[in-house]
């Protein structure tokens, strides 16, 4: 039971992070939410180096964390970024 309550809660973490940023990402690199998932490309996404600098301090301004921009090279989807966010978070 109480490792179905962790997996909900994860899970749930995991959608409102998925959420936060797809939401800046879409406003920012103006895009349509959908279009983005956790497996999209960071390089599919048309956002060009400000659009990048602009998202990464929205995205630290919501979740009060400092994102690493070296490491942002290491990150090919979405995913990997929102797990890299989360780690931060966590």
């Amino acid at each position: 039971m109480r490792a179905a309550v962790a997996a909900l809660a994860f899970q749930e973490v995991g959608m409102s992070t998925l959420e936060e940023v797809r939401g800046t990402i879409a406003r920012i690199a103006r895009c349509r939410p959908d279009e983005i998932s956790p497996e999209t490309a960071l390089k599919d996404i048309k956002a060009d180096s400000l659009h990048w600098v602009q998202i990464i301090v929205a995205l630290e301004n919501a979740y009060n964390i400092e994102i690493d921009i070296d490491r942002m090279q290491e990150f090919a989807t979405v995913g990997d970024f929102i797990g890299y966010i989360e780690g931060l978070t966590g």
